[in-house]
């Protein structure tokens, strides 16, 4: 099957336009940590593909950069991701964007970059900040590996699940979480893989960027109750401990 995928890719790679798609990683929270590339590509392609239009124009603001942008979400991506693909076919150029950091990692896009696959449009990565990466760079843990898994499910029954199957790990695992779910998450991870050495991570890169680091016992203690903002990294060491 894998040797039947290649020989289909490079069958449509004869017919190759000079369209491009850029997969291009914005700033997560502070916008100077945009990559002189990401600016140069931002100006210069036809249009933006972007999760979030409204981020997209707060950043093009910033840069002074005017786009003509197609908004895409996890529920319309797929329908939309053909007809994209066939702009840049015929010639066009695009960037891809997420809300924050990089596409694809948790955020829609991967079926735009199939598309353009699947018809022969190359592809290419303009690399940056990535909230998961920067994390584990400040997390004190020892992650030479670690296994980063994004948004645990809705359902409380399905986290267990697949946190027993981490349970094992020897390395961290990284998580993204919301305000308004993270503390519930915090207290299903200790339910079920005990009291590991944790980090919590808030707003990274922004001005009320926070870390809290410690047993995961005694970070449930002291997290802040009621409403909470901002958006959270949570990397918990594996099964073999390290010390903080």
């Amino acid at each position: 099957m894998l040797v039947k995928s290649f020989t289909v890719y490079y069958a449509l790679r004869d017919m190759d336009s000079d369209g491009i798609l850029y997969v291009v990683a914005t700033p997560i929270g502070n916008l100077k940590d945009i990559t002189l590339r990401a600016i140069e590509i931002l100006r210069e392609v036809d249009f933006v593909v972007a999760e979030s239009s409204a981020r997209a124009m707060k950043l093009f603001n910033h840069l002074a950069i005017k786009k003509s942008i197609i908004s895409i979400n996890s529920y319309n991506e797929e329908r939309k991701a053909k007809s994209i693909a066939e702009q840049l076919w015929r010639g066009k150029t695009c960037a891809l964007i997420t809300g924050a950091g990089t596409p694809c990692i948790s955020d829609p896009g991967n079926f735009i970059v199939r598309a353009c696959y699947e018809m022969g449009v190359t592809v290419k990565a303009v690399p940056g900040p990535s909230a998961a990466v920067s994390a584990v760079s400040i997390s004190g843990l020892f992650a030479a590996h670690f296994m980063f898994f994004g948004f645990l499910p809705l359902k409380k029954g399905k986290q267990k699940k697949i946190l027993r199957e981490f349970s094992t790990l020897p390395y961290p695992i990284v998580f993204y979480e919301s305000p308004r779910r993270v503390a519930e998450t915090l207290k299903t991870i200790y339910e079920v893989l005990g009291n590991r050495q944790t980090v919590v991570l808030k707003e990274i890169t922004k001005v009320y960027e926070s870390v809290l680091r410690g047993e995961l016992e005694e970070l449930l203690r002291v997290f802040p109750e009621g409403e909470i903002k901002g958006e959270f990294v949570i990397i918990v060491d594996g099964k073999s401990k390290n010390t903080l």
